[in-house]
């Protein structure tokens, strides 16, 4: 089973990841990162990924000047390279996302491109992002498209469909 969720900004598909991996790690083997909004009296000020196999946290983006960027935000490069060799493929793996933050790493599109073909796959991509692999991944996966109504539901569906996959 291999499962993408898209959706606009905010609507829950972090929260969906981390139901998932809630209900599955005391029975499967499950690994991968989530990407935390950072705010600062209620501004969204960056983005900080979180090892759901060992707690390391590092920032991925945050408002400012830097190297590379994607919009008002810095992009660290160096840190998600480094984060991602911690990163693990497990029986369920969760990669919460495939984003223009993160294709910005030549490193971590290969890395999704290796595991692609695994089972246990459970990936957010941007809503609205024409990149290649997340077009690759649109076709490839079962996408589910998340808004306010039917996040719970879907949040079921997915944590059912990789538990028999697990």
């Amino acid at each position: 089973m291999r499962i993408a969720v898209t959706g606009r900004p905010g609507v829950g598909k972090t929260t969906l990841c981390l139901k998932v991996y809630e209900a599955l790690k005391d029975n499967t083997n499950i690994s991968g990162f989530i990407t935390r909004e950072v705010r600062d009296g209620g501004r969204r000020i960056g983005f900080r990924l979180c090892n759901l196999s060992t707690g390391e946290e590092v920032w991925l983006a945050r408002v400012g000047e830097g190297k590379v960027r994607v919009g008002k935000y810095a992009v660290f490069l160096n840190n998600f390279e480094k984060f991602l060799d911690g990163i693990d493929v497990g029986d369920i793996t969760i990669i919460d996302e495939v984003g223009p933050m993160e294709l910005k790493s030549r490193r971590f599109v290969e890395f999704v491109e290796n595991i692609m073909g695994r089972d246990g796959l459970l990936f957010t991509v941007h809503y609205r992002s024409k990149h290649w692999l997340i077009e690759k991944i649109r076709k490839q996966f079962s996408l589910y498209i998340l808004d306010e109504f039917n996040r719970d539901k879907i949040t079921e569906e997915v944590i059912k469909a990789l538990e028999e996959t697990g």
